[in-house]
C-alpha cells in the first residue's frame, strides 16, 4: 500500500507543479490570504512588482504578508487590503501601499498587455475585473479542472507558499524573475551607455501612461477611499516608493512625483510617505536586476530602510500619545 501511495503522489506531482506554474500569481495571492486567515500578521503590504521584489519578509520588524504581484494597480491593491483586514486572524497594525511614480495613471483592467490577469488572477480571486469588459475577463482554461483535482493542486500550492511565506523561494528565485535575464542580458555587466539606453526605453513606456487622465481621476478617488477605510480600522496608511536606478530616475517624468505629493497632501486624513529614492546613496547599480527592480541584496537594504522608517513612525506616535 505504501508503494502505491508513493507512486500515486509521484504521478500527481508533475501536474500539480504545472498547475502552480501556470497559475503562479493566483496561487500566491490565494495562499497569502489563507495564511492571513489561519495565522495572521501585524503588517500587510500591497503593490506591484516593485514591492514584490523590494521586500524580504523575514527582514521586516514584525510579521508581514506581502500581497504584491507584477503590474498590480491601486484598485486591486485596495481589494487585497480590504480582504486582508476583514479576514485576518490577528489585528493588523500597519498597511504599506507601494505607489510607483506612474501608478496613479495605471488601470490594469484596461491594459492591452496585462489584461490577462483579469481572467487568471483577479476574476477568480475576487470576482471583480474592475473596468474590463473584454472577453479576456472570462476564467482562464487552466482553472477549468475537476473540483477534486483543483483542490488537490491548490493544497499543494498553498502548502508551498505558506512554507516559503514569500513570492520567491525554492521554485522561483528573485534573480530569475527578470525580463533582461530572460533575454540573456545581465544588468551588472552592461556598460553605462547600455544601462542608459534600457532606462530610456523603460521610462518611455511609463511616461506614456500620463495621457490616461480618466484613470488618474479614478485612482485619486480610490486612494481617498482607501485612506478613509484604513483610518476607520485605526491604521495610518504608509505609502512607499521603492528605489530605482539612477538611470531610471534620470528619465522618469518628474511631474509624477509632484502629482503624488499633491494627492497625498490634499487628503483629509494623515498618511505617511517614504520615497526610497531620497536615499539613493544607499543603493548601487549592483543592487538591481534591471532599471527599476531590486535584487535580493537590494531588497534586504530596502526592507531594512522601511523597517527603520516604520519603527521611527511608531516611536513618534507613542511619544505623541504619551504627551496627551
Amino acid at each position: 500500500m505504501g508503494d502505491f501511495i508513493n507512486e500515486y503522489f509521484s504521478g500527481m506531482l508533475q501536474p500539480a507543479l504545472q498547475y502552480l506554474w501556470t497559475n503562479y500569481d493566483y496561487c500566491y495571492l490565494k495562499a497569502m490570504h489563507e495564511k492571513n486567515r489561519n495565522v495572521g500578521c501585524k503588517t500587510i503590504i500591497a503593490g506591484s512588482s516593485h514591492a514584490m521584489n523590494g521586500i524580504v519578509e523575514t527582514e521586516m520588524p514584525e510579521s508581514a504578508i506581502n500581497f504584491s504581484i507584477s503590474s498590480q494597480d491601486v484598485y486591486f491593491d485596495f481589494l487585497n487590503i480590504k480582504r486582508a483586514l476583514e479576514e485576518g486572524k490577528q489585528r493588523i497594525d500597519n498597511c504599506i501601499i507601494n505607489i510607483g511614480y506612474y501608478m496613479l495613471y495605471q488601470d490594469l483592467s484596461l491594459s492591452t498587455t496585462m489584461g490577462y490577469l483579469m481572467s487568471s488572477v483577479y476574476g477568480p480571486l475576487f470576482g471583480d475585473v474592475h473596468n474590463c469588459t473584454d472577453k479576456i475577463a472570462q476564467v482562464s482554461d487552466s482553472m477549468r479542472l475537476d473540483d477534486w483535482k483543483q483542490q488537490l493542486y491548490m493544497d499543494f500550492a498553498r502548502t508551498y507558499f505558506e512554507r516559503e511565506s514569500s513570492y520567491y523561494g525554492e521554485l522561483k528565485a528573485r534573480e530569475q524573475n527578470n525580463l533582461l535575464l530572460a533575454n540573456g542580458v545581465i544588468w551588472q555587466k552592461l556598460l553605462e551607455e547600455e544601462k542608459e539606453s534600457y532606462a530610456k526605453k523603460r521610462t518611455a513606456d511609463h511616461n506614456r501612461l500620463k495621457k490616461h487622465q480618466a484613470s488618474r481621476e479614478e485612482n485619486g478617488k480610490i486612494v481617498l477611499e482607501m485612506v478613509r477605510y484604513l483610518h476607520g480600522k485605526g491604521i495610518k496608511p504608509v505609502f512607499v516608493i521603492f528605489p530605482f536606478t539612477r538611470f531610471y530616475n534620470k528619465y522618469i517624468d518628474t511631474d509624477y512625483k509632484k502629482d503624488i505629493f499633491s494627492l497625498l497632501d490634499s487628503l483629509p486624513l494623515e498618511v505617511e510617505f517614504l520615497d526610497m529614492n531620497d536615499f539613493s546613496e544607499m543603493f548601487a547599480d549592483e543592487d538591481f536586476l534591471d532599471t527599476d527592480h531590486l535584487n535580493l541584496a537590494g531588497a534586504v537594504k530596502a526592507t531594512r530602510l522601511l523597517g527603520s522608517f516604520m519603527t521611527a513612525v511608531g516611536n513618534q506616535q507613542s511619544e505623541i500619545g504619551g504627551n496627551l
